[in-house]
C-alpha cells in the first residue's frame, strides 16, 4: 500500500502518512486474545520460527483465534515463501550472468539463506495445517 509522506501539492503530510503506517503496521500483527492475557505477533519478525515457538503458539491460534486471523496467517506465510523463491531465481540469476569470483560466492551464500528460510516456512505452513486438521 504506501502513502508519501508529501501530499499532491509537495507539502508535508504527517498525520495521513502516520495513519497509513499504523494501519499497515496493524495489519502485519496477529493478536491472540487468550483466557488469562493476550499476545501480539509481528508476523514478518515471527516467521520462520523454530518447531517448538511454532508448535506453541499454532496451539494458540488454533483455540482462540478467528477463522479469519488463520486464513490471514497461512495466507501470510505462503506468501513470503513465494518471495523466497523469487529471490533465489533472481539471485541465481545474477549469479549466472557474474563472472566476479566474490560476487558469485556471495551471492550463493544468499541463495543458501533464502532456500533456508523457504524450507522453514514449509515448515512452519505444514505445522499449523497438521495443527488445524488440514492437508497443503
Amino acid at each position: 500500500m504506501g502513502i508519501s509522506y508529501k501530499n499532491n501539492s509537495g507539502y508535508p503530510d504527517p498525520t495521513a502518512y502516520n495513519a497509513v503506517q499504523n494501519i499497515e503496521a496493524e495489519e502485519k500483527m496477529l493478536h491472540i486474545q487468550y483466557p488469562t492475557g493476550y499476545m501480539d505477533l509481528r508476523l514478518d519478525a515471527f516467521f520462520p520460527c523454530t518447531v517448538d515457538r511454532a508448535k506453541k503458539v499454532f496451539k494458540l491460534i488454533c483455540q482462540y483465534c478467528p477463522q479469519v486471523d488463520k486464513d490471514r496467517l497461512l495466507h501470510f506465510l505462503r506468501e513470503k515463501a513465494k518471495r523466497c523463491d523469487a529471490q533465489i531465481r533472481t539471485f541465481e540469476q545474477k549469479r549466472d550472468a557474474s563472472t566476479d569470483k566474490s560476487e558469485i560466492n556471495a551471492l550463493n551464500t544468499r541463495i543458501r539463506d533464502c532456500a533456508r528460510m523457504k524450507s522453514r516456512l514449509n515448515r512452519n505452513i505444514e505445522l499449523f495445517l497438521y495443527r488445524e486438521g488440514k492437508t497443503k
